[in-house]
This record gives C-alpha cells, structure tokens and sequence, in this order.
C-alpha cells in the first residue's frame, strides 16, 4: 500500500506499486504507449474491476475503519477509480 518504492530498493514492489496504481486508480497512464495499452485492454477487458475492487475496499473500510483500506477510502479512492482513463473508450 506505499504510494511509491524507488526500483533500486525493491524492483518487484516497484512495479507492483506502478502497476496497481495503473490498474485501480489510472495513475500515469501515459507511461505506457497508448498502442500498447490499446492492445492490452482489448486483449484483457476490464469488466468492471474498478467497481469490484471499490466494493471490496468499501467493505474492509466498514469492518476495519483504522486500516489502510478504509484511510483510502477517507481520501477519495472512489472518485479515482470512477476518473480511471484505463475505463474510457479507445484508450
């Protein structure tokens, strides 16, 4: 759940971290090409994964109201993962 990890110090949590970011919330998504995250999301559509993965957030936010979860949800995970660019079409 760290916002970043310098590639130096862990190489896997790096692109954990980049790549989650991506995914759920639309952050930086133009580190990629856009041919190559066109190619991607036709491959591997991503039929609703913002909305299930809110829900789950949401859920652990309810019985766990000091987690990280629930601190995401505070600061206004929802209205970045609803913004994500990953979710309009053609990208």
């Amino acid at each position: 759940m760290w916002d970043t990890v310098e590639v130096a110090l862990d190489p896997e949590a790096h692109l954990l971290v980049f790549s989650t970011s991506l995914d759920i919330s639309g952050q930086r998504p133009d580190a990629l090409p856009a041919g190559l995250r066109t190619e991607v999301l036709a491959r591997y559509p991503r039929l609703g994964l913002g909305e299930e993965f809110l829900a789950c957030f949401r859920n652990q936010a309810e019985r766990k109201p000091d987690s990280s979860a629930a601190a995401s949800v505070r600061q206004g995970i929802a209205a970045r993962i609803s913004a994500n660019p990953l979710d309009a079409h053609g990208v």
